[in-house]
């Protein structure tokens, strides 16, 4: 009995150190568990004007500042027109093919398009056989595409001049004029059915500031946005499209879109799923409220018996975030090469765009970046069904506290940026309503959403702005600064079929490739040098089996070719040339099996930057390809005639 007694007395001991430093270390409070069990499900009805109005009446308003305005509308946009029927027609027909419609009225990068048209998962998949493409003002396969000017398409995106979203533009800026730049992807351009993205706002509501205040300046937007694109492509707008029409400031608002690695920190990794599983199992409480209100210990135990899953949230395998070491998390050297969610890549890019606009005389703003994450907040099962969806797909297998967690940091890493740049930094993040009915998903926000979000950033901006217009800084004295040309708009059409020989008189390149110079990439794959010489690759899809290097002569004359005789015996192989300075795929072939050699041709569109063909394994399932090369060599063809 009496040992019975002490066993019990040190569990109750240890359970009483244990619930002690719970409540030491964690932010466990009595009743909160208690408290959140009993929050309802959030109306499935979404916001509108008046139902953001408390929201706004809560955020401070900069001096000057109305908040009746938030209620007005911009003037409806002056370039607005009726629909082309054959746009329309076009649109259709790619809905039909299972691609994104918007994508029927995009103007490509040329050398974007034969970089990736065959790749194994090339974003052309199933497009019809001819597109628009456009030739980058320099060897740039970046932005990856454009708008066409002057349109107003059938679901709703009015283009300027300039192919930007919004009202006509100049090329020269008027007198007493503050251009402003918004850069960004989707959350940017915002829908296309929009009849204001957020920019317009912000500017409409500027120009109101700008006459309350007898500022005697007007404001006009420069929209370059795009859905879909990275940090690359947005300093890419921003050197090429911006610079030319003279902005002032340039507000850089984007973190979702090279977000998603962030799938890579989880240890073991869990593939990225393309939409929700229902048969996921939910996270439900297993502890009662009683014990769960009042002890930590229980609430613990609660979580773990959830897989640390929030209520509401499918139950995420087991993962640990894994961290280099040399990474702080919570004081992050921005120009480390080792941060997460290709912050590196982001930082460099944005220190292009910073430099490039100190040559025209104007600042960068940055923004933070808002992922909703519905930690304690209970979602709808209807109306928040992207939030739910976006989380639990794309971000699989993150759980939402540290999805919240990673986007904490991102903007932590933003915040640094722009104190060590010493620039502006607009905190949207932290004052936007955590209400899911503001939202589509976990990253686009309805119309009344993008309104709120308009709001926060002209409450930072004006202050900003009225300082320099009081200092003088602003508006600029016309030509104070010179800028770049504009761009050729001029578009073409191009095939996308994939392999054939290029036109007219091709001229091998001496020692250029060889299939005697080359190099395993992989202990699993296997060469047998024939000939044919035999590769089988690795069987872990797109592993690298083979390197074979490149000696690009240092202008090559005309247009530069892989040509590669093969053919695959199994499996599905992969061909890629390779940027290795940038780590990245200049462009890049699938090759199904066949029961012939075949004469494969791969463009380079940037020669200079390629450093080696490589071989690699485009088959899943742990399938170990082969393939059969007989000869390969580089070739030049005639350059494409001018338009």
């Amino acid at each position: 009995m009496k040992t019975g007694l002490l066993v019990l007395a040190s569990i109750l001991a240890g359970l009483l150190l244990c619930e002690a430093g719970l409540r030491a270390f964690t932010h466990y409070r009595p009743g909160v568990s208690a408290r959140s069990e009993l929050s309802e499900l959030t109306s499935d009805k979404p916001i509108d004007l008046q139902g953001a109005l408390p929201y706004i009446a809560r955020m401070p308003a900069a001096p000057g500042t109305d908040r009746r305005w938030f209620t007005e509308d911009p003037p409806p946009l002056p370039n607005r027109k009726p629909p082309d029927p054959r746009e329309a027609t076009r649109v259709k027909d790619y809905d039909r093919r299972g691609i994104f419609p918007s994508q029927a009225n995009y103007i490509w990068n040329r050398l974007f398009v034969e970089s990736n048209a065959c790749g194994p998962e090339s974003v052309f998949n199933n497009y019809p056989e001819k597109i628009q493409v456009f030739e980058p003002p320099s060897r740039n396969s970046h932005p990856i595409y454009r708008f066409p000017p002057n349109i107003t398409t059938s679901e709703g995106l009015v283009t300027n001049e300039f192919g930007l979203r919004g009202p006509p533009l100049t090329l020269v800026k008027p007198a007493k004029t503050v251009r402003i730049a918004f850069l960004g992807a989707s959350t940017t351009v915002n829908s296309h059915g929009a009849p204001y993205s957020y920019p317009e706002h912000v500017v409409f509501w500027l120009n109101r500031f700008s006459a309350a205040n007898r500022l005697d300046v007007q404001f006009q937007v420069l929209n370059g946005g795009r859905e879909g694109i990275n940090s690359r492509d947005i300093a890419a707008i921003a050197r090429y499209e911006m610079l030319p029409l003279d902005p002032d400031l340039a507000v850089y608002y984007e973190g979702s879109n090279q977000f998603t690695s962030a799938t890579a920190l989880a240890s073991p990794g869990v593939p990225p799923r393309q939409d929700i599983d229902p048969r996921d199992p939910v996270a439900v409480h297993k502890i009662p409220a009683l014990l769960r209100a009042h002890f930590a210990t229980a609430n613990l135990v609660d979580l773990a018996l959830n897989r640390f899953s929030s209520i509401g949230e499918p139950v995420k395998p087991l993962y640990r975030l894994v961290w280099r070491r040399d990474v702080d998390m919570w004081n992050p050297d921005i120009d480390s090469a080792s941060l997460p969610l290709q912050l590196p890549a982001i930082v460099r890019d944005l220190d292009s765009v910073r430099d490039g606009l100190r040559t025209v005389g104007a600042n960068l703003v940055l923004c933070s970046f808002e992922w909703f994450t519905p930690v304690g907040v209970p979602l709808s099962p209807t109306r928040h069904q992207g939030i739910y969806k976006q989380l639990n797909s794309v971000l699989w297998p993150l759980r939402y506290a540290d999805i919240r967690l990673l986007a904490d940091f991102q903007n932590r890493v933003f915040r640094r940026y722009a104190e060590s740049r010493a620039i502006p930094f607009i905190d949207v993040a932290s004052q936007l309503p955590q209400d899911p009915n503001l939202f589509r998903d976990a990253i686009h926000m309805t119309e009344t959403g993008e309104r709120v979000k308009a709001w926060i950033v002209f409450q930072q901006l004006a202050p900003l702005i009225r300082h320099e217009i009081e200092t003088g800084q602003l508006p600029r004295p016309a030509a104070s600064h010179s800028v770049p040309p504009l761009p050729p708009f001029e578009t073409s059409e191009m095939s996308l079929r994939c392999g054939q020989a290029p036109s007219g008189k091709l001229t091998p390149i001496e020692g250029g490739l060889s299939i005697s110079r080359r190099a395993s990439a992989s202990e699993q794959a296997s060469i047998q040098p024939g000939p044919p010489l035999k590769i089988t690759t690795p069987p872990r899809q797109f592993d690298y089996a083979v390197f074979f290097y490149i000696k690009m002569p240092p202008s090559p004359d005309g247009r530069v070719y892989v040509h590669v005789r093969a053919r695959a015996l199994k499996g599905r192989v992969g061909i890629a040339v390779l940027d290795q300075k940038n780590n990245t795929h200049l462009v890049d072939r699938s090759i199904a099996p066949s029961p012939d050699m075949a004469d494969i041709y791969l463009p380079i569109p940037i020669p200079e930057n390629a450093d080696a063909l490589i071989v690699r394994n485009a088959a899943s399932g742990g399938v170990r390809s082969e393939i059969l090369i007989e000869d390969m060599e580089l070739v030049t063809a005639p350059a494409r005639p001018k338009n």
